[in-house]
């Protein structure tokens, strides 16, 4: 309908006579009608109403399609059909002329213009009959206005369906499906094996016209039968088959001869002339089969040609409507049902009103963004428990829990780092402070008991801040390890930015707490060594005053010291013999059970202020000791880590209504992580408001049809 065409097929058997029936209803002998076979391809035939737009359009093969008719022809001639000769057949011209054939594909599209229908009469037999070339050609679309009168009449003059070729037939039954008349050129009155494919193919094309409304049989050749009692059995037999196959009326059967009409009109070519017989010859049959003895009759009304063009004529002129009629109706009817069918399953998502609709949409997505997030949440807890298992604890046989070992490794080696550094300054400060103190203090007569007591306040001073400085950097080591959780915890939800804020808040305030909370455990045990060791020297009142203070605190190392030197094993038997359980023989053997002494033994100091160089530089090592082999382990700096660890991953776990929050927020952003993750209905963060108001334009439009209908 927008190319405003009336297609017409002309269909049949192999020499059937269509291309005789076309050349007839042309009054030109054009087509190709020799006793071989004559259509290799499609003739289209157009009608057009000026002579400057007649012309002669030849269509080739692709290479694409010229090597699928190959491959076709190769397995017709393998097979064991009836036509497995012809297409071998086939194949030999094919090889024969591969030349010819390659020229007229890669010559392309050719357009020749004429003038009279017998100008063209060498070119379209070549490109349609000629082996030589109409192999190579795809179809031949002829424009002319010899055709009829009504403009974009198409007549389609295709091979015959018993060719043996699926291509032939497969044309023939899209042409059939979408063509608006048919007209079948039939020699046997009834049809059977290829000519009810021609029925089918008809019928099953156009569901909304039956077979009848458009269906005309041309029989051809009757001048080829011997009396009008013939002639009456043959149309009878026709008539009645056809009415039982199609339900066709008789006025849908023609009888006549293309062939006698060409003769007998003076279109004939010498070919057509030596295969259907002289002038005199078909007035003679046609007499013996018609009783009709006026020539002119003869000639046009035995011949059946102006018959069937007549009832053709009328039949574009006038019931074709009908015909379009019905194809229109039963294609608003599909639309109109099918458009119910779309605005009933569409209108229970979406809203004809465009604020409706938006509202509805946002509050499904939501609502499927929170069916999503449910097993999101799942999936991101399981993910942070294999994580948690494979990066920050171990769990052990017996159900016990403890810090990864590489994390516990760092982290005591962190201790240890900072413990050596920074006895390694007081031992530095330490020789400083001695000669300046000892200067200080030695006005003539040297004063070992004030220059004992000034040179260990100070010495404490140092130790005081030493160290809170310890428990600040172990609290940056913790930060290190809660950060690279939290830096994970934050790809668990697509890096936002909202995470570590919520979990850790001001990072600096974070570390302040820590070392605070780690300041105070590691004093809980680390000044009963130096208040016990550092401030008052060894028998001094001050130092018992202190053990005495301390009261069972001094005792809290001694359960945790590892070292191998037994003399440290006991703190408060250190405090109380100082520097000669060390380096004593006797006073070990009695007290510790051994006489080796560890390490280098000092010289016996010879006066006091060796004396008390001694005591002051054994209890710096002593409390360097305490520090390495005792309190790590008795201040529980490892499970301190482990539950600053757990805290962290158990208040994430508590926040799931937060992240929730989150995760919408960041979806209704759009972060790109997060789209990916998305499914694909929930990817689209735009309201598609375009469907609700193309739901309101439908609604609309199906009220008037619906109206319409009806009237």
């Amino acid at each position: 309908m927008k190319k405003r065409e009336f297609r017409i097929a002309v269909v049949g058997l192999e020499k059937a006579g269509k291309s005789t029936f076309v050349n007839a209803w042309l009054d030109c002998d054009l087509l190709p009608a020799k006793a071989g076979r004559c259509t290799f391809t499609t003739t289209q035939i157009y009608s057009v109403e000026q002579d400057s737009q007649q012309r002669l359009e030849v269509e080739p093969k692709t290479e694409e399609q010229f090597t699928s008719l190959l491959h076709e022809l190769e397995s017709a001639s393998n097979s064991n059909s009836k036509h497995s000769d012809g297409a071998k057949q086939d194949l030999e011209t094919i090889r024969k002329y591969q030349d010819t054939l390659r020229q007229v594909r890669s010559e392309g599209r050719k357009t020749i213009p004429f003038t009279r229908l017998e100008d063209i009469n060498k070119d379209l037999n070549k490109y349609v009959a000629d082996e030589q070339y109409a192999h190579a050609v795809l179809e031949a679309r002829l424009y002319t206005n010899k055709l009829a009168q009504a403009e974009g009449i198409v007549f389609y003059d295709v091979p015959g369906l018993d060719s043996g070729l699926a291509k032939h037939i497969e044309e023939s039954r899209e042409m059939l499906s979408d063509c608006d008349a048919v007209i079948l050129v039939q020699r046997d009155p009834s049809p059977k094996g290829y000519e009810l494919k021609i029925v089918e193919f008809t019928e099953q094309g156009d569901k909304n016209v039956n077979v009848a409304d458009k269906f005309f049989v041309f029989l051809s050749r009757i001048d080829q039968l011997a009396s009008p009692a013939a002639l009456k059995e043959h149309l009878d037999e026709a008539s009645n088959r056809w009415h039982e196959i199609a339900k066709l009326s008789p006025e849908q059967i023609v009888h006549g001869s293309a062939g006698a009409y060409l003769v007998l009109n003076g279109f004939a070519n010498q070919q057509t002339l030596e295969s259907v017989g002289s002038p005199e010859e078909i007035l003679t049959k046609l007499n013996s089969v018609t009783g009709i003895e006026n020539e002119e009759v003869l000639k046009q009304d035995a011949t059946g040609i102006q018959e069937i063009k007549a009832r053709i004529t009328d039949y574009i002129n006038n019931k074709r409507v009908t015909v379009l009629q019905k194809r229109c109706e039963a294609i608003i009817e599909n639309i109109l049902t099918t458009s119910k069918e779309i605005f009933e399953i569409v209108s229970k998502r979406y809203s004809e009103n465009p604020a409706e609709a938006k509202r509805l949409q946002e509050n499904q997505r939501r609502i499927e963004f929170s069916q999503w997030w449910e097993e999101k949440w799942k999936t991101i807890k399981a993910d942070l428990s294999d994580y948690y298992n494979d990066n920050i604890w171990n769990s052990t046989a017996e159900g016990e829990e403890s810090l990864n070992s590489d994390i516990v490794e760092k982290f005591r080696s962190r201790y240890l780092q900072d413990i050596e550094t920074k006895i390694e300054e007081i031992r530095t400060n330490t020789e400083q402070r001695k000669q300046r103190i000892f200067k200080e203090n030695n006005s003539g007569v040297f004063d070992a008991k004030l220059t004992d007591y000034n040179w260990r306040k100070e010495l404490s001073a140092t130790i005081s801040i030493f160290l809170v400085d310890i428990a600040h950097h172990l609290a940056l080591e913790i930060k290190e390890e809660a950060l690279k959780l939290v830096e994970y915890l934050t790809t668990l939800l697509w890096k936002t930015q909202e995470l570590e804020q919520r979990l850790i808040g001001n990072p600096e305030e974070f570390v302040e707490v820590l070392s605070r909370s780690l300041t105070a455990l590691f004093l809980r045990f680390a000044r009963p060594v130096a208040d016990s060791l550092i401030p008052g020297p060894l028998g001094s009142e001050t130092r018992q005053r202190i053990v005495k203070r301390l009261g069972a605190d001094i005792e809290l190392v001694d359960n945790y010291y590892s070292g191998e030197e037994k003399a440290f094993s006991v703190l408060r038997r250190y405090v109380n013999r100082g520097s000669k359980l060390l380096y004593d023989p006797k006073l070990r053997h009695e007290l510790l059970g051994i006489r080796e002494v560890s390490g280098d033994v000092p010289p016996k100091p010879t006066n006091s202020a060796e004396k008390v160089i001694l005591e002051v530089e054994t209890d710096i090592k002593a409390f360097e000791t305490y520090l390495r082999s005792a309190i790590f382990e008795a201040a529980g700096f490892e499970q301190f880590c482990l539950q600053e660890l757990d805290q962290l991953r158990d208040r994430f776990i508590r926040y799931e209504a937060v992240w929730r929050g989150v995760a919408q927020n960041e979806w209704l952003e759009e972060n790109p992580l997060l789209m990916a993750e998305m499914p694909e209905d929930l990817k689209a963060h735009e309201v598609n408001l375009e469907v609700s108001d193309r739901l309101r334009q439908l609604s609309t439009a199906l009220a008037k049809g619906v109206g319409s209908s009806r009237m």
